[in-house]
């Protein structure tokens, strides 16, 4: 049974009221100032109290410094890290350079070395063209000066292909290099108190987290790693100009400089037979003449003498022998038949003998004209040989 109460009802709320006030204030933590509102409500004062800011100790300034102090050094680990990234796609990207470099080097040497090959077919063709028009008959060396052409500009026009190729992929690294070298310098500026030389990550080690209030552009970063890696793996593979194909022309070009020598010589071995045929042809031209003089000599001993005065008793046809013999009926000599008869062969056999000697001298005449133009080709075969020899001597 419960005693009844005698004191008012307002009067024991308040007591109440002020003990749940100082429970309350036993149960929040330390704050700096108090809300004189909340001490004069209770219940009021128990609602806020979730909604209330917890005051900070006496030693925030030290905790917030040290809290900030390792923000700080994790950005900057993070980006030693991150240069260590970058630094490594650089170093990749500098050794694809460099490869790059010594391709375009062999090929620009080579193309030069092509183009000086096209000028050197181009001199040996000129040359062969100063050849008399006997000499330009259709040989095995102007074959193999048009295929060895035709290889030159085909290997021109790959060597091009390759340098623009070359030149694409340079271009390409330096854009990248050039994005590398940008970061690398904007984080190195955070590195002075942290060593900017680090290992790299081991496996399964957790990176650093981004943070976006410390680092706004680290996908951009990563971005730019990433493509120069792609990039790189891209060209590693990228193989060197075809080493066979000088090789063979290099082969063709000995073989066609061996070619004009052994033409130089044949066309001496030529030279030299038509050197002993003319020989002969002079001395048939003058064994004819001198029979030609000795004939035209009988010839005009067989027609007699220019003069009635040089008339000797034997040369006449009325001589007295002649005369008695013809005192009887049909005793007619054939002197005079057989002597006009001798006269006409004497005379188509000079005819003969002229037109013989006629076609000697022309064929002579040939002989002398084919044994200088083979002379004439000989030289221009040799100067051609020596012409390509200087420029194989200047690119050795």
């Amino acid at each position: 049974m419960t005693t009844p109460r005698v004191g008012s009802a307002t009067w024991r709320d308040a007591s109440y009221r002020t003990m749940n006030v100082a429970r309350a204030l036993q149960r929040r933590p330390f704050t700096a100032i108090g809300n004189r509102q909340q001490l004069k409500s209770a219940e009021s004062e128990t609602r806020s109290i979730s909604r209330q800011c917890i005051a900070p100790p006496p030693f925030h300034r030290d905790l917030m410094a040290q809290t900030c102090n390792a923000v700080a050094l994790t950005y900057m680990r993070d980006a030693r890290v991150s240069m260590y990234r970058l630094r490594t796609a650089l170093l990749e990207t500098n050794r694809h350079i460099q490869r790059l470099h010594k391709e375009r080097d062999i090929l620009e040497k080579a193309h030069a070395n092509v183009r000086k090959d096209i000028v050197t077919n181009q001199g040996t063709v000129q040359i062969r063209n100063l050849r008399p028009k006997s000499e330009k008959y259709p040989d095995k060396v102007d074959t193999s000066l048009r295929e060895e052409e035709k290889s030159l500009l085909d290997e021109k026009k790959h060597s091009e292909i390759q340098l623009h190729e070359v030149s694409r992929q340079l271009k390409a690294l330096y854009v990248n290099r050039q994005k590398l070298s940008e970061f690398c310098k904007e984080r190195s500026r955070v590195l002075d108190l942290v060593g900017e030389t680090s290992k790299p990550p081991a496996v399964g080690q957790e990176m650093p987290e981004n943070n976006n209030h410390l680092w706004q552009d680290k996908t951009a970063c990563w971005d730019v790693i990433n493509q120069a890696h792609a990039t790189c793996k891209m060209f590693r593979n990228t193989q060197p100009p075809n080493w066979q194909k000088p090789a063979d022309l290099r082969e063709m070009k000995e073989g066609i400089t061996g070619a004009l020598r052994r033409k130089a010589n044949e066309s001496s071995r030529i030279r030299e037979d038509l050197t002993l045929t003319l020989g002969d042809s002079r001395n048939f031209i003058q064994r004819e003449q001198r029979i030609h003089d000795e004939v035209e000599q009988s010839y005009n001993l067989q027609l007699g003498p220019l003069a009635s005065t040089d008339l000797t008793l034997r040369e006449s046809l009325t001589r007295p022998l002649v005369k008695i013999l013809q005192r009887h009926p049909v005793t007619q000599l054939p002197e005079s038949t057989y002597t006009a008869e001798g006269s006409a062969s004497l005379q188509k056999t000079l005819d003969r003998t002229r037109q013989k000697i006629g076609i000697a001298q022309f064929t002579h005449q040939q002989l002398k004209n084919d044994s200088e133009c083979k002379l004439s080709g000989q030289r221009l075969d040799q100067a051609a040989a020596r012409l390509r020899d200087r420029s194989a001597n200047k690119r050795r």
